[in-house]
This record gives C-alpha cells, structure tokens and sequence, in this order.
C-alpha cells in the first residue's frame, strides 16, 4: 500500500466524508458546532492517531487492539476487545444504509416523514443490506482497490459547493449561538431518558449535549484501524497514512461546514442527517444537490461493503485462532465466511428500524468500552513499561487525559437503554472468555484451530478492508 492508498482507506474508516455531520449542527447551532469540529481533531482524533502508530509500530499485527490488548492483560482481554469492537463495527455499517436513505428522503421527498411509513423504511433498507450482504458472499472486491475513485467521486460536490460559496459566505452566520427554540423530534433523538441532567444543560446553554457529543465522537473515530495495517506497509508509509487520513478527514468535514452555515440561510431546527443536500442545492442548484445524493450513495455503501467483509473476517479469524466457536470457521464456496456475513446481518437487520443517532449511540457505546481497554494497553506498554525518556512518556500521559475524558462523557451521555445495552454485551463478551479460560472445547469451541502464535497472519480486523 502507498501512503494515498492508505490514507483514502483510514480516511473512509473514519467517517468517509461529511455525511451526516448535520445532527451536531442541530444540536448545538452554528458558532458550537464549528467549534466543536476544530477542538474534536485535537482532542480526540489526533491522540488515537498518535497511540495507533506507536503501538503498531511496537507490536505490527493485523489484529490491531486485539492484539495489543493481549500484550498489555492476556488473551481474555483480547477477546473481548474483539467481541466489543465487532459489536462497535456492525453497528457502524447499520448507519450507512439508514444515512443513504435519509439524503434521498430529505432531497427528493421532504413532504413525506420516515416515521409515517416505517414498513416500507424497513423495507427498502432491508433490500439495501441483504443486497450488499450478497456482494459480500459472493467476494465481490468492488471497493478496496477502488477507494482513491470512490473518494474522489464522493468529494467532488463538495469541492465544488466550497468554490461557488466562498463568495456567498457572510461570517456573521458562523457565530449565531443556540437559539434554544429547537423542535425536537422523535425521530431525529434529541432527546434521551438518561440520568445525565441533559434538560437542565440544555435550559442553560441552548445546546442538546447528548446528540452533539455523540455525533462529534462517531465522526472522527476510527483512526485506531490504522494498526491492521502496520504489518503490510514501513513505518514510515503507516505514520504518513495515518497523518494525511487525519489531515483530510478535518478538512472534509470543517470547509463544508463553514461554507454551508456561512452562505445559506438554513436555520438551526432545519438541519438533519442529509441536509448538505438541501445546502448544495442552494449554493449551486438542484444539480449539485442531487450530485451529494449520489455521493453520499457511493460513500456510505462503499463503506458497508468493505465494513461488513472486515467485521465478518474478523470473526472468522478470532474463530482460527479458538477464541470463537468453529462454526464461525466455515466458508462459501466463494471463500467468504458464511457465519461471520450471517451473524453482521443478524444484528444490522434489528438495528434497522432505529433512528439514525439512537444506532451511533449504540455504536459509540461499544466503542468506548473497546477502545479504552486499547488506551489503557497504551499506558501499561508504552507509558509503564516503555523504553521511551521520561519526557516522552509525560507528554504521552498528558496526551491521554483528553481523549479518556471524552470517553467517560460519552458513557455518562447514554440512556438507560443504551447501558443495559452495553451491559449485555459485556456480559456475553465476559462467558465468551470464561468459556475459552475453561477450554469449553467439546460444546462451543469445536474445530477449533491451534492457536497461532505468530501475529504477523493475523487475519484483518476494522471497519475497511483493502
């Protein structure tokens, strides 16, 4: 891989483009929401880039987390992180379909409200999955050695929007404030049954935390994919994929944005997964508009296609290695795992009928549980047990208090659902291990594979597969 192939590829891990960056522009109005995507970068985006890199430059394996979790707590912890990043995965490529349709919706059929035809929601979204699940059987390699087209087609609209509206843009719009006079909708989940006082924050700043906050997170995490690749490119070529994917990730979300809240006149409550349509058209016309539709089709199934062949790999090799049953060991006569595409179907399709940002809740909450258990395997190997200089590993334990805050805000942001969620998850996760402690061979780990210990046939794991 060269460092654009590889920085395109991070760079869809990561988000893939604007598309639905809109809710947090709802949430928390112009001046917030702008902030809120310049400070995000740095907060957050920028550490897990710096953590991934270190780590897969000490510990190169395709299983990223996996395996760095077991070098820092044993292998009942790799599984886990496995388990959790899996769940965290899946539920990330159930937005993809559910975003799709939200920008055909709001382009081509304002009049009609989602929540006034659910069947045919779920049909139509249905159709979409089981017929990308196919091309998945099928081995169909429609994305990896396409990516640089894909991004160049899914950025072009943009590109364009950004030229024709410089000259539209009136600053004095980027620093309206919350008008506090948001409709919320139930649909769109503005509102959380949560114990986080979000109502009285809300009645005092004007900003929806819990929409705003989880929207941020979902759109810059990812770049902890990055570490599956470091035993297939130098050092040098995974630190400057790694730079530029983050570097253009900021980018593509932060211009659109100041162009959009800059030179139309789209007020706080109109904004909603698939308005930079909406926006395009008025900048440039209903062309335009039209061209984001079909970018946005071309990004996020892209991203479903490839997400989908990565999480169902990744059971597939957890299974190999005898951490997962071996009935997740079977291919298609296609060579595809069977299992792994069966069970990522089984939870996209119960996700399907939620709103857009209860699933990136959902989503987000796995991820967190996942992803801390790798922070901290940063701070056992590297801040505790590296050979770095004492400055060094200041300035990394500095580094970490950001992004392991956002991380507790996140989780204290949820609902009562979304924890019992994620309780259940941990709790299977947690007999997945026990079960592989106590070498349950016989009922659940059948064909099982002798454990490998060589890390570098690791098979891929993430959320984009080349």
């Amino acid at each position: 891989l060269t460092t654009f192939v590889l920085s395109m590829i991070l760079f869809f891990n990561a988000g893939g483009g604007p598309f639905g960056v809109e809710p947090s522009l709802k949430a928390a109005g112009n001046l917030y929401g702008i902030i809120g995507f310049v400070a995000m970068p740095f907060l957050w985006a920028l550490p897990e880039a710096v953590i991934t890199y270190e780590l897969s430059s000490m510990y190169p394996c395709a299983s990223g987390g996996v395996r760095w979790t077991e070098e820092a707590f044993g292998e009942g912890c790799g599984l886990l992180v496995g388990f959790l990043g899996w769940v965290a995965g899946v539920s990330d490529n159930a937005t993809s379909p559910v975003l799709f349709l939200s920008y055909v919706h709001n382009h081509y059929f304002p009049h009609i409200s989602e929540t006034d035809i659910p069947l045919i929601r779920f049909g139509i979204l249905s159709g979409i999955t089981m017929t990308l699940a196919f091309v998945n059987y099928r081995g169909l390699d429609v994305v990896g050695k396409a990516s640089s087209l894909i991004f160049v087609v899914c950025m072009a609209p943009f590109v364009l929007m950004v030229i024709i509206g410089i000259p539209k843009v009136d600053p004095q719009k980027w620093l309206q404030t919350p008008s506090g006079e948001v409709e919320v909708f139930d649909d769109d989940s503005l509102t959380q049954n949560g114990w986080f006082p979000d109502e009285v924050l809300t009645g005092m700043t004007g900003i929806y935390f819990t929409p705003f906050i989880n929207n941020l997170y979902f759109k810059f995490k990812g770049f902890d994919q990055g570490g599956h690749y470091s035993t297939t490119v130098s050092k040098r070529t995974l630190r400057n994929g790694i730079g530029t994917s983050f570097i253009v990730v900021t980018l593509t979300y932060l211009l659109p944005i100041l162009i959009s809240t800059g030179a139309t006149d789209l007020e706080q409550d109109q904004w909603k997964a698939g308005s930079f349509a909406t926006t395009g058209s008025e900048i440039g016309g209903r062309w335009l508009g039209s061209w984001i539709v079909v970018a946005s089709g071309v990004s996020l199934l892209a991203q479903f296609i490839s997400g989908m062949a990565a999480d169902s790999l990744q059971l597939l090799g957890m299974a190999d290695r005898g951490q997962l049953p071996g009935l997740c060991s079977y291919r298609s006569p296609y060579g595809t795992p069977t299992c792994g595409l069966l069970f990522s179907v089984a939870v996209i399709m119960a996700l399907l009928p939620l709103p857009f940002l209860v699933i990136v809740e959902l989503s987000n909450f796995a991820f967190c549980l996942s992803v801390a258990i790798e922070f901290l395997a940063f701070a056992q190997l590297v801040i505790r047990k590296g050979d770095y200089s004492i400055p060094r590993k200041i300035v990394y334990a500095i580094m970490l208090i950001a992004p392991m805050s956002i991380i507790i805000v996140v989780l204290l942001l949820a609902s009562y659902a979304t924890y019992i969620y994620g309780a259940c998850l941990t709790a299977f996760g947690i007999l997945l291990v026990v079960a592989k402690r106590r070498d349950l061979s016989c009922c659940l780990f059948c064909r099982r594979a002798p454990i490998i210990d060589d890390p570098s046939i690791d098979l891929p794991t993430g959320n984009l597969q080349e």
